[in-house]
C-alpha cells in the first residue's frame, strides 16, 4: 500500500539521517542485563544485578529478571518501592490482614510492558509473572523483604 511505501522511505531517511539510532543496543544486547545472579533463598526463576548504595538517603536499584510462572508469595517492604516493566507482563495482588490470615484487598493489578507500579511501604502483596519479565525495581533507602507473617 502506499502508506507502508511511505512508512518505509521515512525510516529508511531516518535511520541514514540519524546514525545514531542504529547502534541503540536493545535489552537483548544491552550490558545492563548482563552479570544476572542467583540470590539463596529468593524464588525459582529470579536473577538479579543490584547497586552498591553511596547516599545513605539514597535508593536500592536492582535490575531483575523473572521467569514465566515463577512467583513471589505475599510479602512487604520497609519502604516504598517502584517497579518499571521493560519486557513482558506480571500481575501484583494486595492483601490486607484479618486476624490471622491474608484477604485480598481488590483485584490484581497487572503491569505490561512500559507500565510502572509504586507501592507503598509495609503495603503486603504478591508478585506473579504471566510472561518472562526484565524489571527495573527502585526501593526507597535500604532494601528489605517482610515475608507476610501469616496465611494467605
Amino acid at each position: 500500500s502506499v502508506t507502508h511505501m511511505l512508512r518505509a522511505a521515512c525510516n529508511r531517511f531516518i535511520l541514514a539521517s540519524n546514525p545514531s539510532i542504529r547502534t541503540m543496543s536493545t535489552s537483548a544486547t544491552s550490558g545492563v542485563w548482563k552479570h544476572h545472579k542467583v540470590v539463596p533463598e529468593t524464588p525459582a526463576g529470579f536473577t538479579m544485578r543490584g547497586t552498591v548504595p553511596t547516599d545513605e538517603n539514597g535508593v536500592d536499584v536492582m535490575m531483575e529478571m523473572w521467569e514465566r510462572g515463577s512467583s513471589e508469595p505475599p510479602h512487604s517492604h520497609p519502604g516504598d518501592d517502584m517497579t518499571v516493566v521493560i519486557e513482558g507482563k506480571m500481575s501484583v495482588q494486595f492483601f490486607k490482614k484479618d486476624g490471622e490470615k491474608l484477604v485480598e484487598d481488590g483485584k490484581p493489578l497487572i503491569l505490561n510492558k512500559g507500565d510502572a507500579g509504586y507501592i507503598e511501604g509495609g503495603r503486603i502483596h504478591d508478585a506473579k509473572y504471566l510472561e518472562d519479565c526484565k524489571l527495573v525495581y527502585v526501593h526507597d533507602k535500604q532494601f528489605g523483604f517482610d515475608a507476610a507473617a501469616v496465611s494467605a
